[in-house]
């Protein structure tokens, strides 16, 4: 019973400057026209030994520290914030992490250091 818990509890993060991540196989670029308004989304078979591995149900923060942060995976907007100042983006604040993770158990942010 104790794995099967410790295994619903597995979540996944990575972070990563745009070309980092599309370079280590985690994102890829679609859509647009001719090269403008291209979309970054989670690559079908992305590279998961890029991931670092957490249990969902203790991870509250991901410390981030770079100018800019931005969220490619799917997760809802009120179960977390960025916190920080204006020049920078100190870490991902998990508030609700049960709404949280109920859509994706891998989550991947863009940042600009």
């Amino acid at each position: 019973l104790e794995g099967k818990t410790v295994q619903l509890h597995k979540a996944y993060y990575a972070f990563g400057t745009s070309k980092e991540l599309i370079t280590q196989g985690v994102l890829t670029k679609e859509g647009g026209f001719i090269g403008i308004g291209k979309a970054q989304k989670l690559k079908d078979n992305f590279n998961k030994n890029y991931f670092t591995e957490i249990d969902a149900s203790e991870t509250t923060t991901i410390p981030l520290s770079c100018k800019k942060a931005k969220i490619i995976t799917n997760h809802p907007s009120a179960s977390y914030k960025m916190e920080g100042t204006k020049e920078k983006v100190e870490k991902l604040l998990i508030n609700n992490a049960d709404q949280f993770w109920s859509a994706s158990k891998y989550l991947v942010v863009v940042v600009e250091q």
